[in-house]
């Protein structure tokens, strides 16, 4: 077995926890929406991406994923699917990001090229959280980086947004400018198939955080189908601020 083939395999009994709650959270919107178990999988969980298959766009799953639904389909138990999600992931192929990353940030263009969303993955590599008060100034020339490239690539850029549990923790919100981390706010729905709210179950060294994880699942029997994000431990809050707040911050 190869370096990269014994680390993915390591990574998906890692993430088991992770994926046994979410097959359950599908499990749960497929029993009251009596839509099929793939299609919960595909719009409430964020499989899709945790397989290297990318963003889920107008609804259209990548090819492989119907290999994916195909298994599912012919398991028996919660046990089966549990161990064939763990397997295809262990088999995916190991991808890398072409997303430029500036430290643990990374952005994207949204709208007319105007808007700038904002991303954060954990990545220092070492003991100590990447938000940690010792770590703030390491976390500052990230954002002041990124904004700079912004800046110099996408001078038609006018508006940053975000959306993330991660704007209920003031150790992230002080990272930003005053207006924007004033801003957050409660978003009306939240897409379930990325990192927003799954996100909140893994500690940064990538670990699923027992404690969250028992949290979303005794929230299972009470599960709005309407409203399914509601029932993470924190919601996932949006943030939204002109650039030039973003410039004058970062001093960019």
């Amino acid at each position: 077995m190869s370096p990269g083939a014994e680390a993915q395999n390591e990574e998906a009994e890692r993430l088991r926890p992770l994926f046994d709650a979410q097959l359950r959270f599908a499990e749960a919107l497929s029993a009251s929406t009596a839509r099929p178990l793939a299609d919960t999988c595909l719009e409430f969980t964020n499989l899709h991406r945790r397989f290297g298959l990318g963003r889920v766009g107008q609804g259209e799953a990548s090819p492989q994923w119907a290999r994916f639904a195909d298994g599912l389909a012919r398991c028996a138990s919660q046990a089966e699917r549990l161990d064939w999600t763990v397997a295809f992931f262990a088999a995916a192929p190991v991808q890398e990001s072409a997303t430029q990353r500036f430290g643990c940030f990374s952005y994207e263009l949204a709208g007319e090229g105007d808007i700038v969303r904002i991303h954060f993955s954990s990545r220092d590599g070492d003991d100590v959280s990447p938000l940690a008060q010792a770590k703030v100034d390491r976390r500052l020339a990230d954002l002041r980086a990124m904004f700079a490239d912004i800046r110099d690539r996408h001078p038609g850029a006018r508006t940053v947004r975000g959306g993330s549990w991660l704007y209920n923790l003031e150790a992230y919100r002080r990272l930003f400018p005053t207006a924007y981390a004033a801003s957050v706010f409660t978003p009306e729905r939240v897409r379930l198939d990325g990192t927003s709210s799954w996100g909140q179950l893994l500690d940064f060294r990538g670990s699923v955080k027992p404690a969250a994880r028992q949290a979303l699942l005794d929230a299972l029997p009470t599960l709005d189908p309407a409203a399914p994000w509601t029932a993470f431990p924190l919601r996932a809050l949006g943030a939204e601020a002109p650039i030039e707040a973003f410039h004058e911050t970062y001093g960019c």
